[in-house]
């Protein structure tokens, strides 16, 4: 979503001085490929920018050229395959989302497995590939191999106003039952405060919509790769999510995407908000935000089949064409190293996919109140990639299945709405 990287981008504003350098063991040679020249063509991101800045200390320990080239996500997403396809060698790494490409690339054979790389001594003893989180390297891997390395953690997470919920006697929802009775109960169209806002524009609100599905026991896709759209659980997320914002939504819910969601929660308009964890930097900033002290982040409601996150992330790979592959793998792990990830988490706020992080003094000092906890708690039970179906006609199929949201919003029939979805995604899938 090009939308979402700008809005990554912003996140990125309360930055902090990056570290640079790496730990490496005594013997290791960082300087075995010497000389080498690479090209990396990435999205514009937090981490990007960061990684940009720490090239020159990446050429003086490891003697390795890095041509960064930072395009704009929907810029990335044309140029890339094209240059894949039809230059092969001319690019050795570049970032990929999986939620958004993965399927379309390992179809392709675009990326180089990076684990034979990892198991060899061409990986410094101290990159420590078991302080990943298991579940969030899970993002990278398909068809059983690891193909990127993920930089960042995204979750979601339910935030609500504190003095609203003081001013009701009401707890922070914690369920589907307790958040839909708040969500009604803190509505106030004449105060003009909605009791709750997210997504309403189709395409951008499966990404918000898609931990309702879990919570219901829903998968947007069955173990054979075809959709599962027309059941219980699709059919009951739709309801739930169609009636919370219909009840206690905004009035022009309906076609909002994330640009127009969050500001109602950061200026006091909405008393609860549903989206990814990392809002919580634009309401903590006091120069836009009236409710910096106010703020409050829970997980995701749990409803009948538990609480469940959708978890994404971007991070570098390999192009399988490159002639480069084992200086492109010297280069990566020289900026994912735990050293270097606690810097990126440090200059950009983002979680990171390392555990070390998460416990290292200076990230827990500067981490906002209870994004680590948040964070933590919900990585073992999130669906990696679960934004959208993981299949190679990404659009198309988020495309068919924003239509039924969008009916659902405007009180059509929803059983309808998601068997039309289901028979949409399937013909799209089949081609």
């Amino acid at each position: 979503m090009a939308t979402s990287l700008t809005r990554r981008r912003l996140l990125a504003s309360a930055a902090i001085a990056p570290m640079v350098g790496t730990a490496s063991a005594a013997d290791f040679d960082w300087k075995r490929f010497n000389g080498s020249q690479l090209r990396f063509m990435v999205s514009v991101h937090p981490w990007t920018e960061w990684a940009q800045k720490q090239l020159p200390a990446l050429e003086a320990e490891t003697g390795i050229k890095v041509n960064l080239e930072i395009l704009y996500e929907d810029q990335l997403r044309q140029k890339l395959p094209l240059t894949l396809r039809s230059d092969p060698g001319a690019v050795d790494a570049f970032f990929t989302l999986p939620s958004w490409d993965g399927a379309s690339f390992a179809r392709a054979r675009w990326y180089a497995p990076l684990e034979p790389l990892i198991a060899s001594d061409l990986t410094a003893p101290d990159w420590d590939f078991s302080d990943f989180f298991p579940n969030i390297l899970n993002i990278h891997r398909l068809n059983g191999q690891l193909l990127g390395i993920p930089i960042s953690t995204e979750v979601q997470a339910l935030f609500f106003n504190k003095a609203m919920l003081d001013a009701k006697g009401l707890a922070p929802p914690t369920t589907l039952d307790t958040l839909m009775a708040a969500a009604k109960a803190l509505n106030d169209p004449a105060g003009n405060v909605a009791g709750f806002v997210t997504r309403g524009d189709g395409v951008q609100a499966l990404y918000t919509f898609a931990p309702f599905l879990f919570a219901y026991g829903g998968r947007w896709l069955d173990d054979n790769g075809k959709p599962e759209l027309g059941g219980a659980p699709f059919i009951n997320a739709l309801k739930y999510y169609s009636e919370i914002l219909r009840a206690a939504g905004p009035p022009n819910v309906l076609g909002m995407q994330w640009k127009t969601t969050y500001p109602l929660f950061q200026q006091e308009r909405a008393a609860l908000f549903a989206d990814a964890v990392n809002f919580l930097a634009y309401f903590r900033d006091p120069s836009q935000s009236r409710i910096v002290d106010k703020v409050g982040m829970v997980p995701v409601p749990a409803g009948p089949s538990g609480s469940h996150s959708t978890v994404i992330a971007w991070g570098p790979a390999i192009a399988a064409s490159s002639k480069q592959q084992q200086a492109a793998w010297t280069a990566i792990q020289w900026l994912t190293s735990k050293r270097n990830m606690l810097a990126a988490s440090l200059a950009t706020t983002l979680p990171s996919s390392r555990k070390s992080v998460f416990s290292a003094d200076a990230y827990v000092k500067a981490a906002p109140a209870g994004v680590i906890e948040i964070v933590q708690s919900q990585i073992p039970n999130a669906v990696p990639n679960g934004a959208n179906p993981l299949v190679v006609q990404v659009p198309e199929t988020r495309a068919a299945i924003g239509q039924a949201i969008i009916a659902a919003l405007r009180g059509e029939d929803i059983t309808k709405a998601a068997n039309e979805a289901q028979k949409q995604v399937l013909a799209i899938i089949n081609g």
